[in-house]
């Protein structure tokens, strides 16, 4: 295994960063990345085996941060489906929310590359599946509370189309200020249609 020197990682990880922001995985070149670095791209190599490797690197601490940050919502949507009440849940779907704009801020180019650049990279899979568990774990969570069969396809298309609205906005690349008013006004509008959506299921 190649052993890295750590001095340079840096400078290596703001020249793939551009790169990948610019280029997406796909068209991203390593040989580009080490010219922004600097470096030969045998030395590039010598610190990451693979452009899947080094794009996993940059992107990994978004990663870790939804796996943690996700942990308390799922305990505030099993509370709001012991309540069975529409506010507990509109409320679970806020600290959601909260989640996200948190970790949007922290991690601004993380989640654009992660979110919209990582078509063709081992992430892209991973975001597929938490798509696809998103949507499963929606479906279940309105069954519980409803004890009624729901439309998961319909379930489904609205995620679909709520995290379109997300990944347009990170596309977008706009202010923190614009980027915060596009959030809660997309917020607003879900929030409005989730609320009728509840409501329709459990009368």
């Amino acid at each position: 295994m190649a052993v890295k020197n750590h001095s340079l990682d840096n400078k290596i990880i703001e020249a793939a960063t551009t790169e990948f922001l610019e280029f997406g995985f796909q068209g991203a070149s390593l040989r580009r990345i080490a010219q922004r670095a600097n470096l030969s791209t045998g030395a590039l190599y010598t610190r990451y085996e693979s452009k899947d490797a080094l794009f996993c690197s940059i992107v990994k601490d978004i990663l870790s941060e939804i796996s943690y940050e996700f942990e308390p919502i799922r305990q505030g949507y099993m509370d709001a489906q012991k309540s069975n009440s529409v506010e507990a849940v509109l409320e679970a779907i806020r600290q959601e929310e909260r989640v996200y704009q948190t970790i949007l801020l922290k991690y601004y180019d993380q989640c654009v590359l992660f979110f919209c650049q990582s078509d063709g990279s081992s992430l892209q899979a991973k975001l597929e599946q938490l798509l696809s568990y998103k949507a499963t774990e929606t479906v279940a969570f309105l069954e519980n509370i409803s004890q009624k069969e729901v439309n998961a396809d319909g379930v489904e298309m609205l995620l679909a189309q709520q995290f379109y609205c997300y990944r347009t906005l990170l596309q977008k690349r706009l202010s923190r200020e614009k980027t915060m008013a596009c959030l809660k006004m997309v917020e607003n509008f879900h929030e409005a249609g989730w609320k009728e959506l509840f409501r329709q299921i459990m009368n």
